[in-house]
């Protein structure tokens, strides 16, 4: 930082063109058209904006004023005429680190990384796998939302990170902070990428698709958290996704009484625990998309919104999914499942029964073999009892409920 006789606060200017007539139409905020948003700072100090910077008759500018103090500070303005759900930016020491291109399904995306000068080595290791994540998610989704991306280490006391349009703040934890977090949903402690993974995802969903108002916040957590895990499966293999999905599953089951998904931001407000919120829109929102994948057996997740999404997946699948999110999203309570089985000849009938409300979810079951490795089988499960028959590989010694898989029921006796 610039000694203090040269240190200035940083200060933010928002300017926009609203008639008269658009702002007397109603009390609530209408987004202009075009904003301009003008950030100073001390010299040395670079900004991270959700904008791209101008180059001579493209559609952003960025433009270097004069100030008073010439060697004290800088002014740099950003135009941003494409749409975006908020304007942000971030002030710090950064030092830049070698741009990069990646190829994506619409063309390029310029990939920038800028790093506090102690994370400079970090930064590098952490723009490789930046490239990775973005190149993974295009292969799902594709439709890349912005043209560039940068990601900024800044140091915290805590990991985490924000993500608006075109950039990621990365926290990167002291080792001298006195604050713990391995005890909490959101620490993934076998997949340390969780969290770059998690801000990434942030881009397409929580940017590109928004969320109409609080209650609807899930659909961006929910999927940034789902989509994290799945990188996690494709950098780490299985056995680290099965390990993610269990943390997942844990939290939203002893969590889950504190209220239904669609609470938003207000679960645990009350008594200041936010680690409910983490648990329940967070990893139970994953949890929840992993089941409806598993459940209805579609690799074509492409598309979101609550009823919005609902809608789509009931296109998609051509089954109605009311029931499904109304328990899933909408309630609180968790399926309480009996399951057993009977052998039938060379075959083996599984047997699950619901006690209490219904509830649509898929359920693995492994088939313990004595003479050769167990066999997982998927039993979707939407009536009061649903039997399934598989034909024995063996002979069987057992049958367990996995959890692994991410499901959430509690199995009684």
């Amino acid at each position: 930082m610039p000694d203090a006789s040269s240190r200035r606060r940083p200060t933010a200017r928002r300017s926009s063109a609203i008639s008269g007539r658009s702002a007397r139409k109603s009390r609530w905020p209408s987004p202009p058209r075009r904003v301009i948003c003008t950030a100073a700072a001390a010299s040395g100090i670079r900004r991270r904006p959700s904008a791209t910077t101008r180059r001579r008759g493209s559609a952003s500018r960025c433009r270097r004023r004069s100030t008073a103090s010439r060697a004290a500070s800088s002014s740099q303005a950003f135009r941003r005429s494409s749409a975006v759900r908020y304007l942000a930016f971030i002030l710090s020491r950064f030092v830049r680190i070698d741009p990069t291109n990646v190829a994506v399904s619409s063309g390029t995306l310029r990939l920038d990384v800028q790093a506090n000068p102690r994370q400079v080595r970090r930064g590098r290791d952490l723009g490789e796998r930046a490239n990775d994540i973005i190149r993974f998610y295009d292969s799902l989704i594709g439709d890349c939302p912005y043209p560039n991306f940068t990601l900024a280490l800044v140091e915290n006391d805590l990991p985490g990170g924000h993500s608006p349009a075109y950039f990621a703040a990365l926290n990167q934890q002291l080792p001298t902070s006195p604050l713990v977090w391995r005890n909490d949903p959101a620490a993934f402690n076998g997949f340390p990428d969780f969290f770059i993974a998690h801000e990434l995802a942030h881009q397409w969903w929580g940017q590109a698709v928004g969320w109409r108002n609080y209650h609807e916040q899930w659909i961006s957590e929910g999927f940034a958290q789902y989509f994290a895990a799945l990188y996690a499966q494709r950098q780490k293999g299985d056995e680290v996704f099965a390990s993610v999905l269990r943390q997942m599953r844990k939290w939203a089951i002893d969590q889950s009484d504190q209220g239904p998904v669609y609470l938003g931001y207000r679960l645990g407000h009350i008594r200041g625990e936010s680690r409910v919120f983490r648990a329940l829109v967070y990893n139970k929102g994953a949890t929840v998309l992993h089941m409806l994948r598993r459940f209805y057996w579609t690799s074509r997740f492409h598309k979101a919104g609550t009823d919005d999404f609902r809608q789509a997946m009931e296109q998609e699948s051509g089954r109605p999914l009311r029931r499904f999110f109304d328990r899933w999203i909408y309630d609180s309570t968790l399926p309480k499942l009996k399951v057993g089985y009977r052998l039938d000849g060379s075959d083996v009938v599984l047997r699950v029964d619901q006690i209490g409300d219904l509830f649509d979810l898929p359920v693995t079951i492994t088939l313990q073999y004595a003479d050769r490795k167990p066999v997982d089988v998927v039993v979707r499960v939407s009536e009061q009892t649903v039997e399934q028959r598989v034909p024995l590989a063996g002979v069987l010694r057992g049958i367990e409920v996995s959890k692994d898989d991410g499901t959430l029921a509690e199995i009684v006796k």
